[in-house]
């Protein structure tokens, strides 16, 4: 088939164009951000992929549509294109699908699998034998998919835009695990562990499947004994008490599939993260400087005591995604910002939505400032470069889900060494 895929350089369209054309079809993309659109891309097509980010008034979708082109909506053709591969893997959760799916492909070393996950150069293509995806909830998408082996990380309310309530989300989550021949559940979590009646568990309570113990940090490094069905000693690279559970995870997947310790460990090991996961970027003005994709309270919170394991002070530029989840989560967000020694707050990034009357990072910085002095608020990334240049702080994450990384960048940029 010619396959023609409209938005192809989103880092997700980009990694189902690559798997396809590894699958012997011929793949066509456009973007805006390489010649944009015209209807005479899709003529000769067999199918046109889009992501929602794609308006259905776009010029390639119309012509498909009145000239009889099949179209599919990304969400969709991951579920099928999955289908296509001999086992399927599909890690979901509110927080580490990203890091978790990355890790696992890593874990999978020369058996090769081919992953898909939503961030730059995460994506590999491999062989047809596995096929390792992240699992969106937002709209529901993971249930396109219908995997041989489902993990579930954890679950929180969020995509207030979409589901009404935290019971609609649970929803979706135990439809997903039906959708799934065997489900792997994070057993320290409340939620998960009401999602399915017989899961196979991992975390760091009596009674798991993979379980972490005897748990050593060295420079933020994490160290354990894996106990259970496997027992072995894991070493990670990448800091922080939440990697013990997503390298938990991915060892229990890999493990359920038919891998040996033997196979998984070394490439776990090698594993140091993804962009915009606790990212370094540079020195500059005294500090370190690294970019998180943290947009959620318990993610936030997360990152931080991450880095005040290394560090001995933490300032943070956060800048939140959407509106709703801002209005949602207002208490959530100043509580766990709170944990950072400084914060810095960006206008919010609309990401698909309309302002909110009162729902502001003003606000937001109203709310901090009542039980903590150093909370700050600047509206152009100008304003707060400048800013951060004076403070006193050894680390400083620029955080958030839109396009905050873009002023972390040209903080790193905007200084130069004395010479």
């Amino acid at each position: 088939m010619r396959i023609h895929f409209v938005g192809i350089s989103g880092v997700s369209m980009r990694a189902l164009a690559d798997a396809a054309a590894s699958r012997g079809h011929t793949v066509t993309g456009s973007d805006n951000t390489i010649g944009g659109h015209s209807p005479d891309n899709v003529i000769g097509a067999d199918l046109v992929v889009y992501t929602n980010a794609v308006p259905q008034d776009n010029c390639e979708l119309v012509y498909a549509r009145e000239h009889r082109i099949p179209i599919i909506e990304r969400a969709a053709y991951l579920g099928e294109l999955s289908r296509t591969y001999g086992k399927v893997i599909a890690v979901a959760g509110c927080h580490g699908k990203s890091t978790t799916t990355a890790m696992l492909g890593n874990a999978f070393g020369s058996r090769l699998a081919t992953v898909h996950v939503g961030v730059k150069d995460g994506s590999k293509v491999g062989s047809d034998k596995f096929f390792i995806t992240e699992a969106c909830e937002y709209r529901a998408s993971f249930l396109n998919l219908s995997p041989d082996i489902g993990v579930i990380l954890n679950v929180q309310y969020d995509h207030p835009d979409y589901y009404r309530n935290e019971e609609q989300l649970i929803d979706a989550y135990k439809q997903f695990c039906r959708n799934c021949k065997k489900v792997i559940v994070n057993a320290d979590d409340e939620i998960c562990k009401g999602l399915t009646p017989h899961p196979i568990t991992f975390g760091m309570t009596a009674g798991c499947d993979y379980r972490a113990e005897n748990i050593t940090v060295k420079n933020g490094m994490r160290s354990f004994a894996l106990t259970g069905k496997r027992r072995a000693k894991v070493n990670l690279s990448v800091a922080g008490e939440h990697n013990i559970y997503n390298a938990l995870a991915a060892i229990a997947a890999a493990c359920e599939s038919g891998l040996s310790l033997t196979d998984i460990l070394p490439g776990l090991g090698r594993f140091t993260g993804i962009a915009r996961r606790f990212e370094h970027k540079g020195l500059a003005y005294g500090k370190t400087v690294f970019t998180d994709y943290a947009h959620h309270p318990t993610e936030i919170q997360a990152t931080i005591a991450a880095a005040k394991e290394i560090f001995p002070s933490v300032a943070v530029v956060f800048q939140p995604h959407t509106y709703s989840r801002t209005q949602s989560l207002m208490d959530d967000f100043a509580a766990a910002l709170e944990h950072a020694d400084t914060v810095v707050l960006a206008p919010i990034f609309s990401a698909r939505e309309n302002p909110i009357d009162g729902i502001t990072s003003h606000a937001l910085c109203r709310k901090i400032v009542q039980t903590k002095e150093k909370a700050y608020c600047f509206d152009t990334f100008a304003e707060i470069i400048e800013y951060c240049k004076s403070i006193k702080e050894k680390a400083l994450i620029f955080m958030g889900a839109g396009d905050i990384d873009k002023a972390a960048e040209m903080f790193v940029r905007s200084y130069v060494p004395d010479q």
